[in-house]
């Protein structure tokens, strides 16, 4: 079982991998920080074939995009596990879907103009996390999928329950105060995180 967010762009003015890296380094370290964990611990990124597993040579001074049979590996140095994500597009289902959410979601409709204008961009990513992973990978996969939607001026989206479903969709901005959150609204959500944070405080202390 696995589950994911959704980033949808609001431009074609894809960033850099290097942006990204940079971006969600940053997000990461105020996390940390936040939490009262200082060990330094970094975000990195290769691209592989989704078959083969072959890595795929990439700059990461390009664009923060790649082939429909690759997919993205983001991992933090040194710890086990890691995020892979996808290029997706939007097709025929999707745009179905995506009329329901309009239909029965409040949240969506109330953004209803600008999501449209990222649907019509054609494409999306999406940031898998499967069950098992460090609690650190747990907040890694959410922290990328923020770094993406900020750079892009774009919306994160998940109904599989990678967060709260209520909160969706959200801009980065939005998601970063809520996900990951303790003191969150919702008592499954908040203790969820808090037993993340404590892992990955623990485990910062053993380093």
């Amino acid at each position: 079982m696995s589950t994911t967010f959704d980033v949808y762009t609001s431009t074609m003015n894809i960033p850099t991998f290097d942006e990204i890296l940079l971006l969600s380094n940053q997000y990461l370290l105020e996390f940390l920080v936040r939490h009262g964990v200082h060990s330094k611990y970094t975000i990195g990124v290769v691209v592989r074939k989704n078959k083969t597993n072959d890595l795929v040579e990439v700059e990461l001074a390009k664009q923060a995009t790649w082939a429909s049979d690759e997919y993205a590996w983001f991992v933090i140095d040194g710890q086990p596990g890691g995020c892979d994500a996808y290029v997706n597009e939007i097709d025929e289902l999707r745009c179905e879907c995506w009329e329901g959410e309009f239909k029965l979601n409040e949240r969506a409709k109330k953004i209803e103009k600008q999501m449209r204008e990222c649907i019509d961009v054609g494409f999306f990513w999406s940031f898998r996390r499967s069950m098992g992973q460090p609690a650190i990978i747990n907040l890694l996969y959410g922290l990328i999928a923020a770094a993406f939607g900020e750079l892009t001026k774009g919306f994160v989206f998940s109904d599989d329950g990678a967060w709260d479903y209520d909160m969706f969709p959200i801009t980065a901005d939005g998601f970063l105060k809520n996900y990951f959150n303790s003191n969150y609204s919702k008592p499954d959500y908040a203790d969820w995180a808090k037993r993340c944070i404590d892992t990955i405080k623990n485990m910062a202390d053993g380093v």
